[in-house]
């Protein structure tokens, strides 16, 4: 069979990729769940190939989505989404090559300490992404069309219920009882939920 080069980037990819950066700018963290749903597969086969070893793997990339969110207000489209995600997953790579063995015998140098506070309350946002990934799909599963509305207004947007309510046409009540239930669906199903929804209620 004939090997051919990955297909270029069309107009609709260019259009979805700057869509749903502009989304995560506007802090909607559904948009980030898509990105890192889609990449994370190639992304990681990326990484494994150049480290040969899983758990350093996942750790760098999930080091390469903390740094691809934090670079999203620069993306302008010029590439692909993908594309510009592998090139930060190469200067990952790199700099773990050139740091790796002087991490594994004393601290980490002062810059990297400095940047730790940061980079943490990324890698919050990008645990909160891959959750609510995850809550999605198991809802779409078992949950009708507007219960799944309601799920990611709160919890994917950060919507009051009052909101959400008037988003929706329903009453307050309602809402609160569609969350409730989705819920309660979701609590055997992804073992994180309780610390991702407690962190977006506080901030809702």
């Amino acid at each position: 069979m004939q090997q051919r080069n990955p297909r270029p980037q069309n107009q609709d990819d260019r259009e979805r990729d700057l869509e749903r950066v502009k989304r995560v700018i506007a802090g909607d963290q559904q948009a980030f769940a898509e990105i890192y749903d889609d990449a994370f597969p190639r992304v990681f086969a990326f990484i494994l190939k150049r480290i040969g070893d899983r758990a350093e793997a996942e750790d760098l990339t999930q080091e390469t989505f903390v740094q691809l969110y934090r670079s999203l207000g620069s993306f302008e489209g010029r590439s692909s989404l993908l594309t510009w995600t592998f090139g930060i997953a190469h200067n990952v790579c790199s700099r773990y090559y050139r740091h790796c063995s002087r991490w594994m015998v004393g601290p980490k140098d002062a810059r990297t300490l400095e940047e730790r506070p940061v980079e943490a309350a990324v890698e919050q946002q990008v645990d909160a992404a891959r959750v609510l990934d995850h809550c999605g799909r198991v809802l779409g599963e078992s949950r009708r069309p507007a219960h799944r509305e309601i799920f990611h207004l709160r919890y994917g947007e950060s919507r009051s219920i009052r909101e959400i309510a008037e988003r929706t046409g329903k009453s307050n009540e309602a809402v609160k009882v569609s969350l409730r239930r989705s819920r309660a669906l979701l609590e055997s199903s992804v073992p994180e939920l309780a610390v991702v929804l407690a962190d977006v209620a506080q901030s809702a």
